[in-house]
């Protein structure tokens, strides 16, 4: 079924289902790199509260068997759960001096979001944009992101360089930085591997010889390469140079240089994994990086 079509068939059916009090309307949302998201809002009255549902991974259960009905149901629930009851007094965020502790950076692709970019600052780093967001918290919203743009500073009165250097302070504060062995985040996602029992755990180690990089919410957590002393205190732990690889915007994977991978393999390995593994609003670049501890920085390979 084609998305306009199961999108009009769920606005009806989930106004039908809340009642005349609600507004529910379709909306495009352009996500990161440039995604299109087909969304549903959902509005009680006067609310100032208008949660976005995405209705794209609820088409693909649609056609892989789950019953309209029971979308329908799910969809209603989200809402319920998420929005009902729940008001943010939006008027604190004219006044730069209420939003300064809570204003953070993430790392996205510079190519694929040249249209964000026009409308947000930013600061270039390699071929990758910090840009700004609040991280919102207000009225019982958990992990909000309301994103910094250009008409925000005209009203702050403040520039890039100010909101940067108010990012760089809150980020590594509210969303900390978590360094872990593959092994570790292979034993999360597959439960069974503590049944292996130490020995094979330990063989581990030898065999996956990666770390990933990410933040204590694992949510846009490649931004971490920008905390201050972070890169130079994993080339401690590595004992030397060490590639940067771009998992996702979410996190970064560290390979030891001296694991003797060549750079040609390594980016072959990244583009067919973004290609066929990663949601593309979630793909951060095709590129390969480098830390140099003699150079005491990053490049692209």
């Amino acid at each position: 079924m084609e998305m306009l079509v199961f999108a009009t068939k769920v606005q009806h059916a989930v106004r039908e289902a809340l009642g005349e009090e609600y507004h529910v309307e379709l909306k495009e949302v352009r996500k990161n790199n440039g995604v299109i998201l087909q969304g549903l809002v959902i509005r009680r009255g006067e609310d100032n509260i208008m949660p976005t549902i995405y209705l794209n991974s609820f088409l693909k259960a649609y056609e892989q068997g789950i019953t309209f009905a029971d979308i329908i149901r799910k969809i209603v629930s989200v809402y319920r759960e998420d929005a009902v009851g729940k008001e943010i007094d939006i008027s604190f965020f004219c006044d730069f001096e209420k939003v300064k502790d809570r204003i953070c950076f993430r790392l996205i692709n510079k190519e694929k979001n040249k249209e964000l970019l026009e409308m947000a600052p930013f600061i270039p780093i390699l071929d990758l944009a910090a840009c700004f967001y609040y991280a919102c918290e207000e009225g019982g919203v958990i992990n909000g992101v309301i994103p910094v743009y250009h008409s925000h500073l005209e009203v702050w009165g403040v520039t890039d360089r100010e909101l940067f250097e108010c990012a760089v302070r809150n980020t590594p504060k509210l969303f900390p930085c978590e360094i872990m062995p593959m092994k570790s985040a292979l034993r999360e996602m597959l439960q069974e591997l503590e049944e292996m029992g130490e020995d094979i755990a330990g063989k581990l180690d030898q065999i996956i010889p990666m770390m990933i990089l990410t933040n204590s919410r694992k949510t846009y957590g490649a931004c971490c390469i920008m905390y201050p002393k972070v890169l130079e205190r994993l080339a401690g732990s590595v004992g030397g140079d060490y590639y940067l690889i771009p998992s996702s915007v979410h996190e970064f994977i560290l390979l030891p240089l001296s694991q003797g991978r060549s750079a040609e393999e390594l980016k072959e390995m990244i583009a067919e994994v973004n290609s066929s593994e990663i949601p593309p609003e979630d793909v951060l670049s095709d590129s390969l990086y480098l830390y140099s501890c003699k150079e005491r920085c990053v490049k692209i390979l």
